[in-house]
């Protein structure tokens, strides 16, 4: 994000701020001195709705909602499409033990994001061994996953009221706001100081936009990733249900990216990167409901569909990182069977940026003599994984990394 020339025309800011694609707060501070915020913001917004593209949806005073197919937006999603017309490539068995986790991964990210307190360890454990929850956290976790199950198991029936509250009752289920209709209520969604940050439709308009919403999702014509986009915030913010919103938003996007074949989606959890940035996350969510933006969705699309690129390349990295781990195994084991820490030795060495090893660090980590230790790394540096460097009496081997 860029402060506009002082120089620049009213046109040519105007244009600037197309580009970076701001909130009015942001604006504010970022224009030159010659404009105030309260000529400037009208008229921008104004030219951002006459190069929107108007949505079949509407707000409480009937304004439809709309969005601006930005490059930034676009550029985003060309990134995902493009990793569809790769992902033959991931079909291949031996990518298949990288991605096995990967609704386990996204039903914890999806919890951690609402306030989970657990770890994923526990979140696998608590899933693949069984084990009834034992707390709200677990609870949560574990119903997210029954949910996302529901929604790999009806991909092929149509998104409707019925199956949307199938979804949204498997979230609360057990839980002190056990949902099975939508809400008949006023809800509030208060910040971290229990201060009131946005004000929901009333009870009574939900049905007719929820209807609206899964109307919108029939549409053949409009590209997946702005049907996720859209169905995302729009559910979040009509939020009609008592509990469970933001996972069941998140459910739905990502069984519109599934439907329309993007699979790779099924492999990497969305929501791992969502966690990471949950600040952004929830202030791409508050730009948009904000009353100053007339209707426009553009705040939350370019982020979510940002978020979406950046899960494909950290797939991308993770592809090519599983790739050359198992080639060096592979050709290790042409001398033999390999012993588990160096099967699992290898991908932990290419993990998490690691630049380094030395014997002492790998004997830590894999209980192993210090002389086995130093024969291990000599294998690895041998397959062309670690280079030595020798300092005085010290032995350290760098790892070797690729472009």
């Amino acid at each position: 994000m860029s402060k506009p020339d002082e120089n620049l025309s009213k046109e040519a800011l105007f244009e600037h701020f197309i580009v970076d694609y701001l909130p009015r707060a942001q604006v504010q501070y970022r224009l030159p001195l010659a404009f105030g915020i309260e000529d400037v913001w009208p008229e921008l917004v104004a030219l951002r709705r006459q190069r929107a593209i108007i949505l079949p949806l509407h707000r409480l005073d009937g304004e439809a909602f709309w969005y601006v197919p930005t490059e930034k937006l676009l550029s985003s999603g060309d990134r995902v499409a493009a990793m569809a017309r790769r992902e033959a490539a991931l079909q291949l068995p031996q990518y298949q033990a990288l991605f096995e986790d990967g609704l386990i991964d996204e039903a914890y990210f999806s919890s951690l994001i609402e306030g989970a307190v657990t770890t994923r360890e526990e979140a696998k454990a608590l899933i693949k061994g069984g084990k009834n929850p034992r707390d709200h956290s677990q609870r949560m976790i574990l119903n997210n996953y029954k949910a996302l199950s529901l929604v790999l198991e009806t991909l092929e029936e149509p998104m409707d009221e019925a199956l949307l509250l199938r979804i949204v009752s498997i979230l609360t289920q057990d839980t002190p706001e056990e949902v099975s209709s939508y809400r008949d209520a006023p809800v509030y969604v208060v910040s971290g100081r229990q201060e009131v940050v946005y004000t929901p439709p009333p009870a009574d308009r939900v049905p007719a936009m929820m209807a609206e919403l899964l109307l919108y999702l029939t549409r053949e014509d409009v590209h997946p990733v702005i049907k996720a986009c859209v169905a995302h915030i729009m559910l979040v913010t009509i939020h009609p249900f008592s509990d469970g919103n933001g996972r069941t938003a998140r459910a739905l996007s990502y069984r519109i990216l599934l439907e329309a074949g993007y699979d790779f989606f099924r492999q990497f959890p969305i929501s791992g990167l969502l966690a990471q940035k949950r600040p952004r996350y929830y202030k791409a969510i508050s730009n948009t409901q904000q009353p100053q933006g007339g209707a426009d969705l553009t705040y939350f699309m370019e982020y979510y569909t940002e978020m979406l690129a950046r899960s494909v390349e950290a797939l991308n990295r993770d592809v090519a990182l599983f790739a050359r781990a198992k080639g060096i195994t592979d050709s290790l084991a042409q001398e033999g069977p390999l012993p588990r820490r160096l099967l699992e030795g290898v991908p932990w060495l290419l993990s998490d940026g690691k630049q380094s090893v030395t014997a002492e660090i790998w004997r830590g980590k894999w209980g192993t003599s210090f002389e086995t230790a130093r024969q291990d790394l000599l294998r690895l540096e041998k397959a062309g994984l670690l280079r030595l460097e020798v300092q005085g009496r010290k032995h350290i081997y760098r790892i070797v990394q690729q472009n």
